[in-house]
């Protein structure tokens, strides 16, 4: 048996969520199954998990797992002899990601109060994440244990207790018996994480059902200016639900005219046309005589800026005409749309007859949402204070509000005295991360028409024992964690969950603050426990 030693060290959060697949069961298999496999291959473990590969005379090995606020170690080593060669098989993971480091070095130092007594070291790892070497132990004694990693000039110092190097064999305490064994190798391979149990201010959580919808002021209704016949724009497909970006052509507006009204276009356009053409015949008979100096020159000046006024009314009144005459709208009145976002509507068909006033499209934005909320009223007093938190997508995704400012856009939701249903609207702005900030951008599931879980933070929170959502495994209906014994060992506790609130969930029973619990892998865990560990194996 292993002698298990996990001492808490520096302390770092993961909340991370881990699901289940019929999947992810092959896969967990075969990552274990490649993981023995590729322990077995060189033999360098130099024990093996289990009874079997132990002599009688063999020391039972110690493990020690220690942490830091950006690595974990798992070291495995036998009982050090006075003198004699101590075999290290060292385990380093990198908690960002949770990921076998690939380089840097190891070593282990012998203290005493006068200095180091002895220290060994490699350089380089055997296999990702395993550092395997040989030193010679002290003389007899007992001493402070130190190992540390080093990589890109940092080191990591782990204070790994007291140890006694002595000829004498000391009792191993036994692992717990319901231990999970869990390879490193295994756990390197799939999403993966652990935090400590902490104290966390919790509140109570209350949900609301809600459908998403683009805020007031991200909507628009483009109507037409003036009468006449609508035509969509040829190369935007005008349609719903069309992506549009601020700026581009919806459609145009030919205006429309008849009986005497169109006779008066075409007479103004005929009328400029033949006073242009007597301007232009006085020009070419007034120019010599200028030339020759019969005339003055500011008599033709005259007539060139006549010409010059003539020809802009000219094509005022071509163009007014084209608008009339023309069967796809172009050169009428320009529609463009204001925001970004999409077509929700198309109210009138292409080249339709409309009055002026009359909705054309409907656009809405895309940026800034609304969730509306609509419920059987409650008791004001259970909802003075409330926050909006989170959004509970229809996948079970969660998306955190608080972090992007959302808020009611009222302290109390609206009731309608007859039916006694609520209204509260959450405003929730759009996506202007500040510079520098990780929140990541909103998930494109949280979208216009969507149906929701409201999750909303009521009351003052209390200071509690709490976990990351994702380390809570539902098995058979009921929750339990998966608490780290030391680096590939692991207990299944039963717990009783409290309240919930944003990424924590209090635990109130089956959990002890500071206790290492796993945030994402736990089912996979589970899975390995039904599946039967495969404990006997070399490194």
């Amino acid at each position: 048996m292993h002698v298990h030693r996990s001492t808490r060290g520096s302390r770092s959060h993961t909340t991370i969520c881990s699901r289940f697949t019929a999947g992810c069961a092959l896969a967990l298999l075969v990552a274990m199954t490649a993981g023995a496999t590729a322990c077995r291959r060189d033999g360098e473990h130099g024990h093996e998990h289990g009874a079997a590969g132990h002599g009688e005379e063999d020391p039972e090995p110690l493990a020690i797992t220690r942490w830091t606020e950006q690595y974990e170690l798992f070291v495995e080593l036998p009982p050090p002899l006075p003198g004699k060669p101590v075999a290290y098989h060292a385990h380093v993971t990198a908690l960002d990601g949770f990921k076998a480091v690939t380089q840097g070095a190891f070593q282990v130092r012998y203290r005493t109060a006068a200095g180091v007594a002895a220290e060994a070291g490699i350089t380089g790892v055997k296999r990702p994440g395993i550092f395997v070497f040989e030193g010679q132990a002290p003389a007899a004694g007992t001493y402070a244990l130190e190992m540390s990693y080093q990589h890109e000039g940092k080191s990591e110092v782990f204070d790994c207790g007291q140890v006694t190097v002595a000829d004498a064999k000391v009792a191993a305490p036994e692992a717990p018996s319901a231990a999970i064994t869990f390879l490193k190798e295994s756990q390197w391979t799939i999403p993966f994480a652990t935090a400590w149990a902490e104290d966390h201010p919790v509140a109570r959580e209350i949900e609301l059902p809600a459908v998403v919808e683009p805020a007031a002021s991200d909507q628009l209704t483009l109507g037409a200016p003036t009468g006449g016949r609508f035509f969509h724009d040829p190369k935007l497909s005008l349609a719903e639900g069309r992506r549009i970006r601020k700026g581009d052509v919806i459609g145009r507006i030919a205006p429309t005219v008849s009986g005497d009204d169109f006779t008066q276009l075409e007479l103004a356009v005929e009328e400029k046309r033949v006073t242009r053409g007597q301007v232009e015949r006085e020009i070419a008979r007034v120019e010599p005589m200028v030339q020759q100096g019969l005339l003055a020159g500011n008599r033709l000046i005259d007539l060139r800026n006549e010409r010059e006024t003539l020809m802009t009314h000219l094509r005022a009144a071509e163009s007014r005409l084209a608008r009339v005459t023309s069967s796809t709208g172009e050169g009428g009145v320009v529609l463009r749309a204001t925001l970004d976002g999409a077509v929700a509507q198309v109210l009138v068909p292409n080249g339709e007859p409309v009055e002026a006033g009359t909705p054309l499209v409907r656009v809405r934005g895309s940026d800034h949402l609304w969730l509306r909320s609509r419920f059987v009223a409650r008791p004001e007093a259970s909802l003075v204070g409330a926050v909006p938190v989170g959004v509970r997508l229809p996948g079970g995704g969660r998306v955190d509000l608080a972090a992007r400012g959302a808020h009611f856009l009222s302290p109390l939701p609206l009731v309608d005295p007859a039916s006694r249903i609520a209204t509260w609207i959450v405003d929730v702005m759009p996506d202007v991360p500040p510079s520098g900030s990780p929140e990541a951008p909103r998930p494109p599931e949280l979208r216009p028409d969507v149906t929701v879980v409201l999750l909303a933070r009521v009351g003052a929170p209390r200071t509690v024992l709490a976990v990351p959502r994702p380390a809570v495994v539902e098995i058979d209906t009921r929750p339990f964690v998966f608490v780290q014994v030391d680096g590939e060992h692991f207990e299944k506790r039963a717990v009783t969950l409290g309240d919930a609130d944003g990424a924590f969930v209090e635990l109130k029973s089956g959990l002890t603050k500071g206790e290492r619990v796993v945030t994402r892998g736990g089912f996979d865990i589970h899975l390995a426990s039904l599946m039967g560990t495969l404990e006997s194996h070399r490194h």
